[in-house]
């Protein structure tokens, strides 16, 4: 009798012992949800020069892709020349970016206060893109400008993805330290 009251004390205690925050050492905690590209308000398109009245949610009719979330916004002017892509992954890390040997003339940059790695994918006539893969709190957000057709993009499209970026980073969750 003696025996199975002290292992029930102990059972006890050693349960009690699990049922805190989950802030504590060695206990894990949840991974935050990925963030929603498409949560960007119209109002923050506005403001970084984008065409508020166009978004794009998703990859297309009948296209999943469950690693990324995706929203592409249209680019300023009467007649835009290229989309800005943001999409997110909490699956896929900036470290993923990194190591992708497709990815051209690779820059290491910080962005918001945020690490930032800024990317060219395959260049080709009627693709002219420019990458900027940005640390999130839950796996990596990429902003993307692609040219919209075969007319050249009315500037440096990396110039443009920096721009954008530096103003819609402040709309991604806080990255822990």
């Amino acid at each position: 009798m003696r025996t199975s009251v002290t292992v029930v004390i102990v059972g006890t205690a050693l349960l009690g012992g699990c049922s805190g925050s989950g802030d504590e050492i060695g206990v894990a905690t949840p991974a935050p949800p990925r963030w929603d590209p498409c949560s960007i308000s119209a109002e923050a398109i506005e403001a970084t020069g984008l065409d508020p009245t166009y978004r794009q949610i998703g990859w297309g009719e009948g296209i999943t892709v469950p690693d990324w979330s995706l929203c592409i916004f249209r680019g300023p002017d009467a007649k835009p020349s290229y989309f800005l892509n943001v999409k997110s992954s909490d699956i896929h890390t900036i470290e993923d970016a990194r190591e992708n040997q497709s990815n051209l003339a690779a820059v290491e940059l910080q962005v918001g206060g945020r690490n930032a790695y800024q990317f060219n994918t395959a260049k080709s006539r009627s693709i002219t893109d420019c990458n900027v893969a940005v640390s999130a709190a839950s796996g990596v957000v990429v902003f993307t400008v692609n040219s919209m057709g075969t007319d050249a993009i009315a500037g440096d499209p990396c110039d443009i993805v920096i721009s954008h970026t530096a103003d819609l980073v402040l709309l991604l969750p806080p990255v822990e330290k």
